[in-house]
């Protein structure tokens, strides 16, 4: 009997479809804040055994997790191809409607769709279908009120998100990675289960207000940045579709115009709670 676990994540609704699919594996706990959501923008159906699709040219290499090939109508992303009993072909089609996911070999005795960056990348390619992005950040809210503090690896994310759960009335809403969409006319952020070090993600949205740029330092200072500085910062601390040309155009204009009514600042800080007092002035 096919079975369906229905996921939100960032304001998006996935449907996860397999046969025997409850018990198989267990939900991780960073995604239980995330089951429900409406009618699927999203459809990934499980399957056992390998995909039967020729995977001849290879488009974009992240190595050793993934490599995406265009076969035909469809694309394919062998994941964890060297690691054996964890292989795993993610296939989609270019309007990305639903996708499929097979266990090869070995690998359908460990049919869970979480472990790995299959829902991320899911995500990342419906974003850029005129939707948004995932950035590499921290996002805090209180109330209807969002930051974004963006770096790459190593730039304090964790570090910030622990600084700011310490404040009364404050959320963080993710540690590593945020969504970032434009609905209803403004630019909102939202949680994430894909967290970093400190785990932190939760199921919920909030207007983006600012973006830090952060990165350690010997002492608190800020900059507001240009608009060209920040649009190009953007691009090294998110998660943009490189391999879809459509989506790169997407991705640029959409970090064009959030950064156009979003203000921008690069920060260097110290890991005390002093900073928290110098954004909060800002």
């Amino acid at each position: 009997m096919l079975q369906t676990l229905n996921l939100s994540i960032g304001d998006i609704s996935c449907a996860i479809e397999g046969h025997a699919l409850h018990g198989s594996f267990d939900i991780p706990p960073s995604y239980q804040p995330f089951i429900g959501g409406g009618p699927p923008d999203l459809r990934l159906v499980l399957h056992d055994g390998p995909a039967e699709i020729s995977c001849s040219e290879k488009i974009f290499d992240s190595p050793p997790i993934w490599s995406l090939f265009r076969s035909r109508e469809q694309f394919a992303v062998k994941i964890f191809e060297n690691l054996d009993g964890l292989q795993r072909t993610l296939v989609f089609p270019p309007d990305l409607a639903s996708a499929m996911l097979y266990f090869n070999g070995a690998a359908g005795r460990f049919k869970d769709p979480f472990f790995g960056p299959t829902l991320e990348l899911l995500m990342i390619n419906h974003l850029a279908r005129q939707q948004g992005v995932v950035l590499h950040s921290c996002g805090v809210a209180k109330d209807d009120n969002g930051t974004v503090f963006a770096g790459e690896s190593g730039a304090g994310k964790s570090t910030m998100a622990g600084l700011w759960n310490r404040l009364d009335g404050m959320a963080v809403l993710s540690d590593d990675r945020t969504v970032v969409r434009k609905t209803g006319g403004e630019f909102r952020m939202y949680g994430t289960p894909w967290h970093g070090d400190a785990k932190f993600g939760l199921a919920r949205d909030a207007r983006l207000d600012r973006i830090f740029f952060i990165r350690h330092g010997d002492a608190n200072r800020v900059r507001e940045m240009s608009w060209a500085e920040a649009v190009q910062t953007l691009l090294t601390c998110a998660f943009p579709p490189y391999w879809d040309a459509a989506g790169m155009e997407f991705t640029l204009e959409f970090f064009s115009e959030m950064t156009a009514v979003v203000p921008c600042y690069e920060l260097f800080f110290t890991p005390y709670q002093g900073v928290v007092d110098l954004i909060s002035q800002v």
